[in-house]
């Protein structure tokens, strides 16, 4: 069995034709009726490096040395003796391959963000490599690919990264492959994206209820000292034609790769994974990006097809550690003990399976400026910032601050009632069995974020 694991940054959960008709994903909705849609998949810290080294790791986000994104003034990066899934697969036997961005190693002094993994252990057990560490001019990416050599391209990323993927499918098209294939759009800068997907989102209707018409459920303020507020002039109509219109390219980039599977007889044998990092707020509660712990942000798409995989539609509760162990549960690989994820490939097969009561996402201090100031007052500071327990009803936020000195807020929301999390609601006997859901994933991870006083 082969494996293609495809994930998109920033793509939140809702923004599917599956979910909302008025965008226009006619891929992935024909892939939907034929594989597994997993309606409520969490990203397991809603920030790109964070849950890209959960994905990779099969670890919560608190274990794997990536508790932010890695960026200059943070000590944040997947550290070389981390076993990955890739590793996994390597040592398997897979001919491996990555391609687009990473954004998991120590930025190098290029500038900004970005980073150039050299060859050997920091790729985790990649073959092929076609790939570089953040960087968000998505007209004119560039590249590091296996040996080293730098490129740069005057094309989309996702449809340039999609050329190299089929070529790399097509020489491994004789032997069991595992290809990584991870697009930035549609990430911001949101008007980065080519204008015949953008135009057809022209003409919208104003009494939809959906992302494009602007009428969220999600409408009440969010609370203070959480999340990106959306900065003054901000046009949001034209962002989300922007962002709708990425996705729809996406999707067409898809297409591309499942109609050469199918061409080449290799669908059936081949386990095809589509996934997102985390979310992006687009207006919702007045919130732009992610880090924080509404549906916008931490809830992803996740499709499972090919591969034999029989149609379905689940409510089990899936989150970013879970991906890696179900990778190799598909493939027949044993996972690893010291990958923290469940195994859903039972689920999957149609055998007997029990998922989670509730999944945990989370977020942590992530400057060094706020980082240092809880050290100062001898606090370590991942004891600190939110945690967020779900399970198939409600939701329990606990924000003990992103700096030092912010006093605690909890949030419990139903969200069967109040699906956009708009009205927190106060029941003692809801609260105390989510409290003591929180405590249950704080124990097993050995965070003392409930435990620690400042």
């Amino acid at each position: 069995m082969n494996l293609i694991y495809l994930f998109a940054d920033q793509w939140r959960r809702d923004a599917w034709g599956l979910y909302d008709p008025e965008i226009l994903t006619p891929n992935l909705n024909r892939l939907a009726e034929e594989g597994a849609v997993f309606d409520r998949a969490y990203s397991s810290c809603p920030l790109c490096s964070p849950n890209r080294a959960c994905l990779l790791t099969g670890k919560q986000p608190g274990a794997t040395n990536v508790f932010t994104n890695c960026k200059p003034d943070v000590d944040a990066h997947l550290k070389e003796d981390t076993l990955c899934v890739s590793d996994v697969l390597k040592r398997e036997g897979y001919s491996t391959g990555y391609i687009g961005k990473w954004h998991l190693d120590r930025p190098d002094g290029r500038g900004g963000w970005d980073a150039y993994t050299p060859p050997g252990k920091k790729r985790h057990g990649f073959d092929f490599w076609y790939s570089y560490g953040t960087y968000n001019d998505h007209l004119y990416p560039h590249y590091w690919d296996t040996e080293g050599n730098y490129t740069e391209i005057s094309r989309w990323s996702p449809e340039h990264e999609t050329d190299v993927a089929l070529d790399f499918l097509q020489k491994n098209r004789e032997k069991r492959f595992a290809l990584f294939l991870s697009f930035n759009p549609p990430h911001p800068p949101y008007e980065l994206v080519p204008e015949k997907y953008v135009r057809l989102y022209e003409g919208l209707r104003e009494d939809g209820r959906g992302l494009l018409s602007g009428k969220s459920s999600a409408w009440a303020p969010h609370p203070e000292g959480a999340g990106d507020p959306v900065p003054e002039g901000f046009d949001r109509r034209t962002a989300v034609r922007q962002y709708c219109g990425a996705i729809t390219g996406i999707d067409e980039n898809i297409g591309r790769i499942v109609s050469w599977l199918k061409e080449n007889r290799l669908y059936e044998d081949t386990c095809l994974m589509i996934s997102a990092d985390h979310g992006d707020m687009m207006g919702d509660h007045q919130l732009i990006s992610k880090h924080i712990w509404y549906e916008g942000s931490v809830g992803i798409p996740l499709l499972i097809c090919g591969g034999g995989i029989r149609p379905m539609r689940t409510k089990e509760l899936v989150a970013g550690e879970d991906q890696a162990a179900t990778i190799l549960g598909l493939l027949g690989i044993p996972v690893p003990a010291c990958m923290d994820g469940m195994d859903f490939s039972p689920l999957l097969r149609g055998e007997p399976f029990s998922g989670h009561r509730s999944v945990l996402t989370m977020a942590f201090p992530n400057t060094g400026e706020r980082i240092r100031e809880y050290e100062a007052h001898g606090l370590n500071f991942m004891d600190f910032g939110w945690r967020c327990v779900v399970t198939e009803r409600y939701k329990l936020a606990v924000n003990r601050g992103q700096q030092y000195g912010m006093e605690p807020q909890t949030y419990l929301y139903d969200l069967e009632k109040d699906p956009g999390e708009n009205r927190p609601i106060d029941d003692p006997e809801v609260m105390e069995f989510m409290r003591s859901e929180l405590r249950y994933w704080c124990r097993k991870n050995r965070d003392f974020f409930m435990e620690v006083r400042k």
